[in-house]
C-alpha cells in the first residue's frame, strides 16, 4: 500500500511539473510564427476569389481588389512579401490547421461554427444576405415562404448560407454546390435547377444587374446579417495581434477606403466608433482661466 502511494505522489508531482511547461512550450510555438514571417521577409495568404475584395484575372491568374492592395500594403510596411494561395469556403481552414498559409484574407463570415475551428479578426465589414428567384415567380413574399417541402436551394458547400438555410428552412432541399464562386448558386436559379439561390447580397444585385431572367428579394433589407472578418490558425495569438491592429489602423486611418473607391461599391458596412472629447473641451478650459 505505501509503495503505491509512493508511484501515485511521483505521479502527480511529475504532472505538476509537465502541464507548466507544455502550456509555455505551445505558448512559445505559437509566438514563433510571427517572428518567423519577420525572420523570412514571407508570409503565405489564402484567398478566395470575391469581387470587389478580391478580383482573379480568369485569363492570367492575377489578382486584384481592394482586400489583395490593403494586405499588400499591410506587410509591405514591416517589409514582408505576401504569397497568395487559393481556397474555397470547404477548405480554408484547413488551409490553416495544416500550414498551407498563415493567413486566410477570404472575406468570411464569422459564425459560431467557424468560430471553433479558427480565430477571427476583429471586424472588417458588416454584410447580410439577399435572396435570387426566378423573375415573375409569385410563390415567395417572405422568407417563411421558402421553409416548404418541394423548394430547392442552392447554397455554396461550407458557406454560412448553408448554415442559415439548415437551420431556418429545414423543411427545404439543400443544393450545397462545392464551388468558390459566390455566383453559383444564383446560376442554379436562372438554369432552372433551383427555387432560390442565397449568399451575400451585393453579389446577389451584382448577378441580377447583369441576368434579366431573374429578381433579387430582401435587397433592402439584407438577413442573416453578419461580420466579414479574416481568419488565423487557432492558437497564432501573435499574428492575430498584428492583424487586429493593421485592420484597425486601415480602417481608423481611411486608407483602406481610399483604395476600395476605384472597385466601385462594394455594399458592405463599416462600424464606426462614436468618439468623446477626452478631458475638457476647448471652450471648457477658456473658461476656467478667466
Amino acid at each position: 500500500m505505501l509503495a503505491n502511494l509512493r508511484t501515485v505522489f511521483r505521479y502527480m508531482a511529475a504532472l505538476v511539473v509537465a502541464v507548466p511547461l507544455c502550456a509555455a512550450t505551445a505558448e512559445h510555438a505559437s509566438a514563433q510564427l510571427m517572428d518567423k514571417i519577420l525572420r523570412d521577409k514571407k508570409v503565405r495568404i489564402g484567398y478566395i476569389p470575391s469581387p470587389p475584395g478580391t478580383i482573379k484575372d480568369p485569363a492570367s491568374g492575377d489578382i486584384t481588389g481592394y482586400y489583395v492592395e490593403g494586405v499588400r500594403y499591410i506587410f509591405k510596411t514591416i517589409n514582408v512579401e505576401p504569397e497568395f494561395i487559393e481556397t474555397t469556403w470547404a477548405n480554408f481552414a484547413a488551409g490553416l490547421q495544416s500550414g498551407q498559409f498563415e493567413l486566410s484574407m477570404a472575406g468570411t463570415f464569422a459564425t459560431i461554427q467557424r468560430a471553433a475551428a479558427v480565430e477571427f479578426t476583429r471586424p472588417i465589414h458588416y454584410l447580410g444576405y439577399s435572396a435570387v428567384i426566378k423573375k415573375g415567380d409569385t410563390r415567395f413574399k417572405s422568407l417563411s415562404d421558402f421553409n416548404r417541402e418541394g423548394i430547392k436551394i442552392a447554397v455554396l458547400q461550407g458557406g454560412a448560407g448553408q448554415e442559415y438555410v439548415r437551420e431556418n428552412f429545414p423543411k427545404a432541399t439543400i443544393v450545397a454546390l462545392a464551388t468558390g464562386n459566390l455566383t453559383a448558386p444564383f446560376i442554379e436559379v436562372a438554369s432552372g435547377r433551383a427555387d432560390m439561390g442565397t449568399e451575400d447580397a451585393f453579389q446577389a444585385r451584382r448577378f441580377a444587374a447583369q441576368q434579366p431572367s431573374v429578381e433579387v428579394l430582401f435587397s433592402e433589407q439584407p438577413y442573416n446579417v453578419l461580420p466579414i472578418c479574416w481568419a488565423v490558425k487557432r492558437g497564432n495569438q501573435d499574428v492575430l495581434n498584428f492583424m487586429n491592429v493593421a485592420i484597425e489602423f486601415m480602417l481608423g486611418t481611411g486608407r483602406w477606403e481610399r483604395i476600395a473607391e476605384k472597385y466601385g461599391s462594394t455594399g458592405r458596412f463599416q462600424d464606426v466608433p462614436n468618439l468623446k472629447l477626452f478631458g475638457p473641451t476647448v471652450a471648457e478650459e477658456t473658461e476656467k482661466k478667466q
